[in-house]
């Protein structure tokens, strides 16, 4: 069987079902429900795939499909994503990540009568997304959301890129599309616009986890995203000949559901206040619109979300990062050891990097490929191997006690340009111990053989 969510919900279910849940009681998404029950959840342990099986949808009936909210909510349920084990979730998995990232994959086309994303097609007024359970998850919200991904063909290039954003829904066959500067979907825009072309877009709301994992692989416009997603699929990625946008648009074939359409030249409708990733609102503003041609959806699909700034948003965004920047700075800093964005940073703001540092310079260098890797990282603390850089605690100790305020923290200015108001500058601290430092204390430690001998015993 293909990989699909509904194939993928059934494997955690049948090995794991301790982290999945389903959700018989009614949710309104639109009432900021989906949103008010993760934050109830936010205190508890977290780590459970939800399926919320009686959702109201924007029109006021219920959905006739479930949402699924929570597939990426910790790291162990992303190992088992990608076929790793879940309990090597930590370093092994980000460096795992990038081996996969470097890896292009094969695509496979198979005819549309083949595709289960194709078994039910609405156009026309049955193309109305106000069937969809969209959702409202900040008080100030300007609408409904879709936040899932945005998939484009490039018109100079045969190459697709494959976005993870959001639509406001603005009508039954019209919302936003959120391609923001940096965004590659915003160039592929322009590109159309510039020959006064409307541009094909699909909207994917649910598939496999790997296919949402490797759409947020750090790679370079002009990138096929179908390929990397093929390699963190681990097997040909499906494709098939669109439903209304032609055979030269192709879209996933084991989606759940995918809305189809097109971005008129030159037309933009207001969007936001937001709640996004940093935890702040997105400010009002003008973005390009998205026409809808056709929803296509399997039998017995489910629509899948993401609460944005909550644990599954932080972790789809931040393993990725972390297994780019892990290859990135090993190239220069043998001594590498592990690179962690925290989740108290989103995944995206700051980041722990632990390393057997051979000279001042490994910690600069390791920093400043960081924080040009990652365009939003602020803050990028250097410790030593032998501090778990996975553990906040442990990585807080050592910027307690081992970072000289005068001579270990270095500010550079201009760097960052992703979130101006979140400022430009960047911080490297300096946290390992200091061999240079008169009578500098060695770190104290329990005995490796201790260690081992109570594991022995079971301990």
């Amino acid at each position: 069987m293909a990989r699909s969510l509904t194939e993928h919900l059934q494997l955690v279910e049948r090995k794991y079902p301790q982290w999945i849940r389903r959700e018989s009681r009614p949710i309104n998404p639109q009432q900021h429900e989906v949103a008010a029950f993760f934050r109830l959840e936010k205190d508890r342990e977290p780590g459970s795939i939800v399926v919320f099986d009686q959702v109201s949808t924007p029109s006021g009936a219920r959905s006739a499909f479930p949402l699924v909210h929570n597939v990426f909510a910790t790291r162990p349920l992303c190992a088992l994503a990608l076929g790793e084990e879940p309990s090597n979730s930590q370093m092994d998995l980000s460096i795992r990540f990038g081996a996969l990232q470097a890896a292009p994959g094969e695509v496979e086309i198979v005819k549309r009568a083949e595709a289960p994303v194709l078994k039910n097609v609405r156009t026309d007024e049955a193309a109305d997304v106000r069937m969809l359970p969209a959702a409202r998850y900040h008080e100030k919200d300007a609408g409904d959301y879709f936040v899932m991904a945005c998939l484009m063909k490039a018109k100079s290039g045969d190459f697709y890129d494959v976005t993870p954003t959001k639509n406001m829904i603005f009508g039954p066959r019209r919302m936003s599309v959120s391609a923001h500067r940096h965004h590659h979907l915003a160039r592929i825009i322009a590109e159309y616009e510039q020959d006064g072309e409307a541009a094909p877009i699909a909207v994917v709301l649910g598939h496999h986890p790997a296919f949402y994992l490797g759409s947020c692989a750090l790679m370079p416009y002009g990138n096929d995203d179908y390929r990397t997603i093929a390699s963190f699929m681990r097997e040909p990625l499906r494709l098939v000949p669109s439903a209304t946008l032609g055979d030269g648009f192709l879209i996933p074939a084991d989606a759940e559901i995918v809305i189809e359409g097109t971005v008129p030249p030159g037309v933009r409708e207001h969007q936001n206040p937001f709640g996004e990733i940093s935890g702040h609102y997105q400010k009002r503003m003008l973005a390009p619109v998205i026409e809808v041609k056709a929803i296509c959806h399997r039998d017995a699909a489910v629509m899948e979300g993401i609460m944005p700034a909550y644990a599954e948003h932080i972790l789809l965004g931040g393993l990725p990062k972390e297994g780019s920047l892990y290859h990135a700075i090993k190239r220069e800093v043998p001594g590498l050891a592990a690179v962690h964005l925290f989740r108290s940073g989103m995944g995206r703001f700051s980041a722990a990097i632990s390393m057997n540092k051979r000279t001042f310079r490994d910690v600069t260098v390791a920093g400043m490929i960081a924080c040009t890797e990652v365009k939003s990282l602020k803050l990028i603390i250097v410790v030593d191997s032998d501090v778990d850089a996975f553990d906040q605690n442990e990585v807080m100790w050592a910027v307690a006690t081992q970072v000289r305020w005068d001579k270990d923290l270095t500010v550079i200015p201009k760097v960052q340009s992703a979130r101006p108001w979140l400022g430009d500058a960047v911080c490297i601290l300096d946290a390992t111990h200091h061999e240079d430092a008169a009578e500098f204390p060695e770190k104290n430690r329990v005995p490796e053989d201790a260690l081992r001998r109570l594991r022995t015993l079971g301990f």
